[in-house]
């Protein structure tokens, strides 16, 4: 059996790399583990270049915000 390492990156890395300003947004599309729950699990997902600026945006507020919107519904 022949075991590769696996170089597909959490979203967490991926919006780090491109905060960093080493993703430029093009027209291409990446592939990502959501969580490192689904990276566990294998499960794959993908985002386009030019939807990571969104991703970012959310991410940004989310750091602003007291309360996690997304995980706490009160």
């Amino acid at each position: 059996m022949n075991i590769q390492k696996n170089n597909i990156p959490t979203l967490e890395e991926l919006l780090n790399e491109f905060e960093a300003g080493k993703i430029e947004v093009g027209n291409s599309a990446r592939k990502y583990y959501m969580t490192e729950a689904h990276k566990y699990k294998n499960i794959v997902s993908w985002i386009h270049d030019h939807e990571l600026k969104n991703q970012m945006l959310l991410k940004n507020m989310g750091k602003r915000s007291s309360r996690d919107l997304l995980r706490n519904s009160k």
